[in-house]
């Protein structure tokens, strides 16, 4: 990755990096009133560095010089994290409640590993499920390291991949609801949002169109009502043989 220039203003960059296990890709934005777009580059990494596969994105994003002010956000790819679409609880009484309730939603997945990992959920109305997410400790921690505290460049958050598009896309989706399918080049998140709420995420190696058509089997059997058609396709092109699906590409 290039080194990154300072400009001399009197607010911070936005720096936006997106983690993946073969690449990490930078973006840098400045503006007061509006974001301006002002260098992009990508850094290749291994994916075979240590013992799991986001081991050699933060080394490579370690590496990465900054010498200028920045709020950083890191954006993890959804091989980095898990998700569930959590059924709404109205006896929650507070946010460590709440907690508790996820990590033994995540807990009946995946296991006791689910005691460490570190857990978020969408905002969602009285009644509707919520989309969560889980990454782990270790993880987080790593990339907190990458910034420390005495750097120009500050920490601001750390994003799942499937929710920082969703709020990118989120004007794009109608009242009938759509899919969301960020693909890769081996596996692939394919999620549904329609009346206004989450009805399923998955996250899995295999065909993007595979894993669609695979939920949309799944859903039809349940209590999802009538499914929609429009597919939001991120990281791969509208096949030959539509199959019934109104895709509608958009940048991953």
């Amino acid at each position: 990755m290039s080194r990154l220039s300072p400009l001399k203003h009197l607010f911070p960059d936005r720096l936006i990096f997106a983690l993946a296990p073969a690449e990490i890709r930078g973006a840098r934005y400045t503006g007061v009133l509006k974001d301006r777009l002002v260098e992009e580059s990508s850094l290749p990494c291994d994916p075979a560095f240590g013992a799991e596969a986001w081991q050699g994105a933060v080394a490579a994003l370690k590496s990465v010089p900054i010498d200028f002010p920045a709020k950083v956000t890191v954006v993890l790819a959804n091989r980095f994290v898990r998700y569930a679409v959590v059924p709404w609880s109205a006896a929650l009484g507070g946010p460590a409640e709440e907690e508790a309730y996820l990590r033994h939603h995540f807990a009946k997945i995946h296991g006791e590993r689910a005691k460490g990992w570190a857990l978020r959920s969408s905002r969602a109305a009285a009644g509707a499920p919520r989309l969560a997410s889980a990454i782990d400790g270790t993880l987080v921690a790593a990339v907190r390291e990458c910034f420390p505290r005495k750097g120009k460049a500050k920490l601001a958050s750390i994003q799942p991949q499937l929710m920082t598009r969703f709020n990118e896309w989120r004007g794009g989706v109608p009242a009938a609801g759509a899919w969301l399918v960020l693909a890769e080049a081996d596996r692939a998140c394919v999620a549904l949002h329609s009346g206004g709420r989450w009805r399923s995420v998955l996250s899995a190696g295999g065909s993007w169109l595979a894993l669609l058509e695979r939920e949309r089997y799944r859903l039809q059997g349940g209590d999802a009502g009538e499914l929609p058609s429009l597919v939001l396709l991120a990281g791969a092109r509208t096949p030959a043989d539509k199959g019934g699906w109104q895709f509608r590409e958009v940048a991953a």
